[in-house]
C-alpha cells in the first residue's frame, strides 16, 4: 500500500524508543502483520510471526510505562505501545486513526507518523472481521528501515558516564583510606608527644578566680605530704584520732531531758 515515515521521541521516552529501534534493527518487525484494525480508532501490529502470545520486548521481559504530558494521543498517526495493563510493555504497538484522549497515561506514546498519512487512511478502509477486528485482507509490514539510530551513541556516552562515576568513587575511597592509614602509622613516641602537647602546662603561679579571693599560694602554706608507714607506728590509733577529730562536738546538756516527761 505504500511507505510511512515515523519520527520517534528518543529524548523524551528513551526506554520505549530504544526497545522499538533495537527490535527493528534485528528484523523482528519484518514480515509481521497488523492483526487488529478498528475504524475511527487505531490499527495494531508488531506481533512476532508464528507467535500466538503477546510477544516480548528486546530484553525478553516487560518494561515499565513512560508517560510525559508533551506526548498525548492527539490526532491522527500517533505511535503508541499496546499493553495488557500497567508496566506490561513488550513489542506490540498501534497507530491512531484519530485522537484518543482516553488512552493518555495508560499507553506510552513514543512516536508519530510524519509522512505517508494517506497510506494510513487506506489501511483504515480495509474491511475487518466484525468479531475479531482482524483485517480480512492481510496487511503486512514488509520491512522497517532505521534511517538514524541514536541508541549506540547514547549507550556509549552512558557507559563512559558510568565508568567515570565508578572511578570518582574509587578515588574518593582511596583518598579517605590513605588519610586513615597516615594517621594510624604514628609510633609510640609520637603518640606520647601528641598527648603531652594536648595536656595543659604545669605552672608554679597560683590560679585564682575573682579579685576578692585570697591568693593562697603554695609558698604561704607548707605542703602536707603523707609519709610511708614505718615500724613502731600504730595505724589504727592514727585513723581513730583522725576520725574523732572530724566528728562534730557533742551537744550541750540541757534540763529538758528526753520526751518521756512531756
Amino acid at each position: 500500500m505504500g511507505a510511512m515515515d515515523v519520527e520517534l521521541h528518543c529524548d523524551i521516552v528513551p526506554r520505549t524508543t530504544m526497545n522499538f529501534l533495537l527490535l527493528a534493527e534485528k528484523g523482528e518487525y519484518a514480515g509481521s502483520k497488523f492483526h487488529r484494525s478498528i475504524p475511527n480508532f487505531m490499527i495494531q501490529g508488531g506481533k512476532a510471526p508464528k507467535d500466538k502470545g503477546e510477544g516480548s520486548s528486546y530484553w525478553n521481559k516487560a518494561f515499565p510505562d513512560e508517560f510525559d504530558d508533551r506526548l498525548t494521543h492527539s490526532g491522527q498517526g500517533i505511535l503508541s505501545m499496546a499493553n495488557s495493563g500497567k508496566d506490561t510493555n513488550g513489542r506490540q504497538f498501534f497507530i491512531t486513526y484519530k485522537s484518543c484522549p482516553h488512552l493518555n497515561r495508560k499507553h506510552s506514546v513514543f512516536g508519530k507518523v510524519i509522512g505517508g498519512l494517506d497510506v494510513l487512511q487506506r489501511l483504515e478502509q480495509v474491511p475487518t472481521d466484525k468479531e475479531t477486528d482482524r483485517p480480512i485482507h492481510t496487511i503486512k509490514i514488509e520491512d522497517v528501515q532505521v534511517l538514524e539510530n541514536p541508541v549506540p551513541k547514547a549507550l556509549e556516552l552512558e557507559s563512559i558516564r558510568i565508568m567515570k562515576r565508578k572511578q570518582e568513587k574509587k578515588e574518593s575511597l582511596d583518598s579517605r583510606n590513605s588519610g586513615l592509614v597516615g594517621h594510624g602509622t604514628l609510633n609510640n613516641e609520637e603518640k606520647n608527644k601528641k598527648v603531652a602537647d594536648a595536656l595543659p602546662a604545669t605552672v608554679d603561679a597560683p590560679i585564682t578566680i575573682g579579685k576578692y579571693m585570697k591568693n593562697n599560694s603554695p609558698k604561704d602554706k607548707p605542703s602536707k605530704k603523707r609519709s610511708a608507714p614505718t615500724e613502731g607506728v600504730d595505724l589504727d590509733d592514727e585513723i581513730g584520732s583522725a576520725i574523732k577529730s572530724r566528728l562534730p562536738p557533742p551537744p550541750k546538756k540541757t534540763s529538758f531531758g528526753d520526751f518521756s516527761g512531756w
